[in-house]
């Protein structure tokens, strides 16, 4: 089945209340019926899974299990590299926002860490993960983050330059200095 139409069905399964939510955090006013509402997706400035997967990152302060349901299906639906990164790192904020539940916190980690695997390009997962592996006092794994973010950001020189700073203090704590 095609992602847009997918979407459809699964939103048309949202109660009446979270249809409204996820059309005021998306933009695009979604109607009852699933044939309505895969034209809505279709005239949509995004693809599907992008305006899931932003939905979700936008919902996670307001209503964290839609924020978790929008952003799964958004992963579910993704069909190549670029579309499982940004679910992955939606899903990411999702439960960053939600961190001091140990079960929330490694699910963070683990979203994270597949976005960056799949090419992450942009500053959240490795600022917040080299962050989290600091306070916790895994130094190597930070510095490693941090590594990983001024290969991956070399296009944003100020963001690179930024990790390259974290690194060396990481290197310095690492060795007791």
């Amino acid at each position: 089945m095609e992602p847009r139409r997918e979407a459809a069905e699964f939103l048309a399964g949202l109660a009446p209340r979270e249809r409204a939510l996820f059309s005021r955090l998306s933009g695009v006013a979604l109607p009852a019926a699933p044939a309505g509402i895969e034209r809505a997706l279709a005239g949509a400035p995004a693809g599907a899974v992008a305006l899931l997967a932003t939905a979700a990152a936008r919902a996670a302060g307001e209503e964290p299990g839609l924020a978790r349901r929008l952003g799964e299906a958004a992963l579910r639906l993704a069909r190549d590299r670029g579309e499982r990164q940004l679910a992955h790192v939606c899903l990411a904020q999702v439960h960053f926002a939600r961190r001091r539940n140990p079960e929330e916190l490694a699910a963070f980690e683990r979203h994270c860490r597949r976005a960056i695997e799949l090419g992450h390009a942009g500053t959240f997962c490795y600022e917040r993960l080299a962050a989290l592996y600091e306070y916790q006092g895994r130094y190597g794994e930070a510095l490693r983050v941090c590594e990983r973010a001024v290969e991956a950001l070399a296009g944003d020189a100020l963001s690179a330059r930024r990790f390259r700073s974290r690194a060396e203090r990481l290197r310095r704590k690492a060795s007791g200095g």
